[in-house]
């Protein structure tokens, strides 16, 4: 017979760091909508605004470190890159998505922004001629010769 084999146990990773909790020493509630957002709680989410800083979020009670303890050896870590490029992604979304329409000062009309006065008030009397135009009646005399036709 056999002795048994020794069960091997894999070694329990290190503990977690406990959460500080605490009370915060300034609440401002304002989100980011009066003073400029600061960061926001990564436990519950919370933004917290340069009036309130850095210590304690007001709704978990947890704390909130400065960015720079996220930094590993004075360097970004790639999260904290990737979150820097979405953050300026979305602070100039409007700028790069305008759309400039070229096709726009092609026929010129009296609303381009690229005319000059002179032009506008061509473009405006062209634009009157060709109204009237439109809305005149034409007459059609067309004569019909059935003479030739039952001839």
């Amino acid at each position: 017979m056999k002795p048994p084999s020794p069960t091997i146990v894999p070694p329990s990773p290190p503990p977690l760091t406990p959460l500080t909790t605490g009370n915060p020493t300034v609440t401002c509630g304002c989100f980011g909508t009066k003073h400029p957002v600061l960061t926001n709680c990564l436990i519950c989410g919370r933004l917290q605004c340069e009036k309130e800083g850095y210590g304690y979020c007001p709704f978990c009670k947890h704390s909130i470190t400065k960015p720079e303890a996220c930094r590993k050896g004075g360097k970004l870590t790639k999260e904290q890159k990737h979150k820097d490029r979405l953050l300026r992604f979305d602070r100039e979304a409007a700028r790069r998505t305008t759309v400039l329409d070229d096709q726009a000062d092609y026929f010129k009309d009296t609303s381009s922004m690229w005319l000059e006065e002179g032009e506008r008030e061509d473009a405006r009397e062209k634009d009157e001629e060709r109204k009237k135009e439109m809305h005149e009646r034409k007459s059609d005399n067309n004569k019909l010769d059935l003479s030739k036709v039952l001839a």
